[in-house]
């Protein structure tokens, strides 16, 4: 389920599977710049959001993907209701609007910086929402899947943005 976020966010792709940043530099380096969201999201902010800590996953079910840094913690309760990821990469933002399969765009402003709100077409408007957030190597990402009827109450955009409050002043500009 996790590479059809990433697919969803902007990759590319040069061979069946094999996703590839959309950058002329080298994709290690770039990767290895990028600002990494499981080091710099600190425990306390994530207790704070109601997170548990200790479900930290880094990558893509444990594996990085060249040109990405992505970290997914689930909430504190079991079961989770809710989980987070949040996306580091090299990626243009324009490649989200142009990818099959993003729909609802919205242009969003969340604690002042800008953002496009959106969501994959294969998940309902009831359970996942993406904030895209442009920086100077690509885009910060922030998602949130509703993973219960209870959680569902809340609009998984309006628990977006609620986040992202908290997070945006960490994300690199």
């Amino acid at each position: 389920m996790f590479c059809g976020v990433l697919a969803a966010a902007g990759c590319s792709s040069t061979e069946s599977g094999n996703a590839q940043p959309s950058t002329s530099t080298d994709p290690a380096a770039a990767t290895a710049a990028l600002w990494d969201p499981c080091s710099q999201i600190s425990d306390g902010t994530l207790v704070g959001l109601g997170l548990k800590p200790s479900s930290e996953e880094s990558g893509i079910f444990g594996v990085e993907e060249p040109g990405w840094k992505i970290c997914r913690w689930t909430e504190d309760e079991v079961p989770a209701n809710f989980s987070m990821a949040v996306y580091s990469t090299v990626h243009a933002l324009d490649e989200i609007r142009t990818k099959p399969g993003n729909v609802d765009f919205k242009d969003v402003t969340v604690a002042g910086r800008s953002a496009v709100q959106y969501r994959d077409s294969v998940r309902a408007a009831d359970e996942f929402c993406l904030l895209a957030f442009p920086t100077t190597s690509g885009f910060v990402q922030l998602d949130v899947i509703n993973r219960s009827a209870q959680a569902k109450q809340t609009p998984p955009c309006d628990r977006a943005k609620s986040v992202a409050e908290v997070l945006v002043p960490l994300f690199p500009k």
